[in-house]
């Protein structure tokens, strides 16, 4: 089961709401309420709490204040970070609000780009008003967690419907007591925002009241010409008017423009279960766009600084299922992971058993982790001891240079040889001889000698004893 999402429209004396059920991926509409406040009833408490009867159980609650209240204004303002946008919409919106800001609460919404720009629709609301509005919900058990405007919720669900984006759009939503007046253009974007304080009243003196009529075609008719000069927006009525026969074909005829019926708007892909539901509910099923699964629906929120929403978002409810198939996910992941591990560990153990099988003779005990460098080590060792000891295979092994040398050397020499020193460069000789003659001769018959290379006489010198030479003489092996 997803979450119950309600979404209540407040006016005069009326209360409508939308019900709906969010999965992780989808939004269906559940149904939808209305109650009138009957005579008696100070207040629309009772109307709420009888449409709460009525829905059930909510998660989250989202709530629409009545527009004459909001002063509102469209911002082409050069940020798109939305707290930085936070910081400047009061200022840029304070010149054109009737009251003090610092006695305000302000809150906008991202509607289109223009250029550099990210344009906003900004809106104001005293804090009475907003604190009177949470006290009338409180009454009936509700806590919202956004406070907005039913009028551009509306406005955004038609731009973002199936059939929706064809032109610019008028959008006149007539209650009882007030008109919202929205425009948009060709590209969704909500240009101009207004509300008129007169309605039709349906129950008293009939839907064609002529002051109220005429009031609301003329700020519709002036909306058009301030915004519409481009493009002729096609005209959609929306609210309790779009149901009372005549209407429709009166503004038409007053405004002079086409007039499309909201019911032609197809918004299923966007929430299921609205083919049937009453064109007047139209502005709570868009607010339920706010709570969408995806790509949800960008709303005014007048729940700003004290009045901040303290309770559960139910952000999360949505992917409880989700999190539940990654945790199933995770816990199989680690249990593959753990057994993995365990069948290496065993082969590790085998494979050191066997190590310290076929090294136990030349090393003894020995970590099997420390055994080919150990092997490594112990082998040119040994290999050394040979070659030293005339074991090499090889032509240059110190039997071999020794052998050569006595070749070399003729017979009845008058030196003597006190040290020889043999390695892998090649061979150094230390003697003394009876003169420098003779080991001039020696030298010689060292590169006579095909055993050896480059000749080299290091040192020659008189020595301690009288008559002798001291030489050291060194030679390369070929």
């Amino acid at each position: 089961m997803g979450q119950r999402i309600l979404a209540v429209d407040v006016s005069s004396d009326c209360v409508r709401a939308a019900l709906a059920d969010r999965t992780y991926k989808s939004l269906e509409l559940l149904g939808v309420f209305e109650q009138d406040r009957t005579a008696g009833e100070s207040d629309l408490s009772p109307a709420l709490s009888r449409v709460v009867a009525s829905a059930g159980r909510c998660d989250i609650v989202i709530s629409s204040l009545p527009g004459e209240y909001v002063a509102k204004r469209l911002l082409a303002l050069p940020f798109t970070d939305r707290r930085r946008l936070q910081q400047v919409v009061a200022f840029a919106l304070e010149e054109h609000l009737p009251f003090a800001v610092d006695d305000a609460v302000v809150a906008f919404a991202r509607v289109g780009r223009e250029s550099s720009n990210t344009l906003v629709i900004a809106a104001a609301v005293r804090r009475d008003i907003v604190r009177q509005h949470l006290e009338l919900l409180g009454r009936a058990t509700l806590e919202p967690k956004v406070v907005t405007l039913s009028a551009l919720a509306l406005a955004g669900m038609l731009t973002r419907a199936r059939n929706g984006n064809s032109g610019a759009h008028l959008v006149v939503d007539i209650e009882s007591a007030c008109t919202s007046i929205v425009l948009v253009d060709s590209e969704g974007t909500p240009r101009a925002m207004r509300t008129v304080g007169h309605g039709l009243d349906f129950d008293t003196n009939g839907p064609l009241r002529a002051p109220a009529t005429r009031a609301i075609f003329a700020a519709a008719r002036q909306t058009m010409l301030a915004h519409g000069e481009h493009e002729r927006p096609e005209l959609i009525l929306a609210g309790a008017a779009a149901e009372t026969p005549g209407m429709p074909d009166l503004v038409a005829r007053t405004l002079q423009v086409g007039i499309r019926d909201i019911g032609e708007f197809d918004y299923s892909t966007l929430i299921r279960g609205t083919e049937t539901a009453s064109k007047r509910f139209a502005g709570c099923i868009a607010m339920l766009l706010g709570e969408a699964p995806s790509n949800p629906l960008e709303l005014l929120n007048f729940r700003q600084g004290e009045f901040a929403f303290r309770g559960a978002s139910g952000a999360p409810a949505p992917l409880r299922i989700p999190a539940l198939l990654a945790g199933a996910a995770a816990i199989a992941g680690l249990a593959q992971f753990s057994l993995g591990i365990a069948v290496n560990m065993r082969q590790l153990h085998l494979l050191n058993k066997q190590i310290r099988h076929i090294t136990a003779p030349a090393l003894g005990k020995v970590d099997p982790a420390l055994a080919q460098s150990k092997l490594k080590a112990k082998l040119g060792e040994m290999s050394e001891q040979v070659r030293l000891m005339g074991g090499s295979a090889s032509r240059d092994s110190p039997l071999d240079v020794l052998e050569a040398l006595s070749r070399a050397l003729p017979p009845g020499l008058p030196a003597e040889v006190q040290m020889i020193q043999i390695d892998d460069a090649g061979m150094k000789m230390e003697g003394e001889a009876d003169s420098f003659a003779t080991v001039d001769q020696l030298k010689r018959a060292l590169e006579r000698n095909g055993d050896f290379g480059q000749i080299q006489l290091d040192h020659a010198a008189a020595a301690s004893d009288a008559g002798k030479v001291e030489f050291h003489l060194s030679a390369t092996l070929d």
